[in-house]
């Protein structure tokens, strides 16, 4: 079998549904895929690793820009399709989507990374991976302003009636994800692009450069513990800790895990295999992009709450602008998990309450009648786990949660969530 069509076998797996009985088959190929009850009696459930609803189309592309620095730009485009595959017609009564860039790493062109940008592109997202410093001898500012130029090329297409691309997109912040010496190439394009307010970075490689302090959005950055090229301690953990600006920052450390894992290519020079590396990083950069960008916070417990345990992956978060979860546990009808990510150090409140309660929920948390209410000091993690084991009489009702971050001079509401207890 070819190295194409290896891939290719892979990505059918991938996106075959999954059920109780084919983990370890799975996990031969890159998914080792984990079935996790949410709700009590539930024989399937929809992991972030999984690819997503939508079929995925990929199309090459070439173009001259003013804001570039080579004078040709090349791209690899991922996109929601009608069906999958090269040049498959997009989507876009299904859109319009939001934009994410792609910033390879050395010597990696956008092909090396195609399982990971297939795999964001399924759960409605256009990924566009910039395809020039993918040589020997990498620029990483010119990566910087030919990913800023495709950026605004993708805007500019999806704005003419007769592009490929046409009404594809939506008019949303974008987002930048990227890997190695990409991740350098995304925050010197921060100096000049605005619009970007999600950036997802993978086994970084540390630059010195001031957008990484003063960038206001939400952050995930990836360290992998085997890393000798770029040691996760001094460079992907680095940057998390100086995102001092970033309104959600997360590190996420994959354990037994090296530089390529993000990559399309096996690799058997680490604790863990390259399939459960890829799966994770599948996991961790989807399920950021879902969580953050088309608000799907409760995907945040498989990235850092309950579901991640046992995973092996070590995380932390300092979030001014909290984050909640909310999840049936499948273990018992009446039983909620929720979380919350926040500051170390801050004092927490949560609260649940049954109907009505959601507007009490947003005026004040305390004395609310027919209610659960928690309050906890925010560990070193900046991540808290809350079990609502709920009175009989919450059951067949919606239930209400929201929480609060209190650092003593400020604080900050979660979203209110809703959940209908069985």
């Amino acid at each position: 079998m070819s190295p194409e069509q290896a891939k290719a076998s892979m990505i059918r797996q991938l996106r075959a549904p999954s059920t109780r009985h084919d983990r370890s088959a799975r996990a031969l190929l890159s998914s080792l895929l984990v079935l996790t009850g949410l709700l009590a009696g539930s024989s399937q459930a929809q992991l972030p690793e999984d690819m997503g609803p939508e079929p995925v189309g990929e199309r090459s592309v070439s173009f001259s820009h003013p804001l570039s620095a080579n004078s040709t730009v090349t791209a690899d485009i991922f996109y929601p399709a009608l069906s999958s595959g090269q040049n498959a017609t997009p989507n876009v009564a299904g859109g319009p989507y939001p934009l994410v860039v792609f910033l390879h790493g050395y010597f990696a062109p956008p092909s090396f990374y195609s399982i990971l940008t297939a795999h964001m592109a399924s759960y409605g997202f256009v990924v566009a991976a910039v395809g020039t410093e993918s040589g020997f001898f990498q620029n990483i500012m010119n990566e910087a302003r030919d990913a800023h130029a495709l950026l605004h090329w993708m805007d500019e297409q999806s704005s003419s009636s007769t592009s490929f691309f046409s009404q594809l997109l939506s008019d949303g912040p974008w987002s930048a994800t990227g890997h190695s010496n990409g991740v350098a190439a995304i925050f010197y394009m921060l100096e000049w692009e605005d619009r970007i307010k999600y950036v997802a970075a993978t086994e970084a490689n540390w630059f010195n450069i001031p957008t990484v302090s003063q960038f206001d959005g939400s952050f995930l950055s990836i360290g992998s513990s085997e890393d000798l090229l770029a040691p996760a301690s001094s460079n992907a953990r680095r940057y998390y800790l100086e995102a001092q600006s970033a309104q959600r920052r997360t590190y996420a450390l994959i354990l037994g895990g090296g530089h390529n894992g993000s990559l399309d290519f096996p690799s058997s020079l680490h604790t863990l295999s390259h399939a459960e590396q890829n799966r994770l990083h599948r996991r961790l950069m989807s399920g950021f992009l879902r969580a953050e960008v088309l608000g799907e916070e409760n995907v945040y417990s498989y990235l850092i709450g309950a579901e991640v345990q046992g995973e092996p992956i070590s995380r932390e978060s300092n979030c001014p602008r909290p984050i909640l979860w909310a999840k049936h546990d499948g273990a018992q009808p009446g039983a909620v998990n929720a979380g919350m990510a926040a500051v170390p150090g801050d004092t927490i409140s949560l609260a649940w309450s049954r109907g009505d309660g959601l507007q009490a929920l947003g005026l004040g948390l305390a004395g609310l009648s027919g209610s659960v209410y928690h309050t906890a000091v925010v560990p070193a993690s900046g991540v808290i786990e809350v079990p609502a084991n709920l009175p009989p009489e919450f059951s067949g009702n919606t239930l209400n949660i929201r929480g609060v971050r209190d650092s003593g001079s400020s604080w900050a509401y979660t979203r209110a969530a809703r959940i209908q207890v069985p």
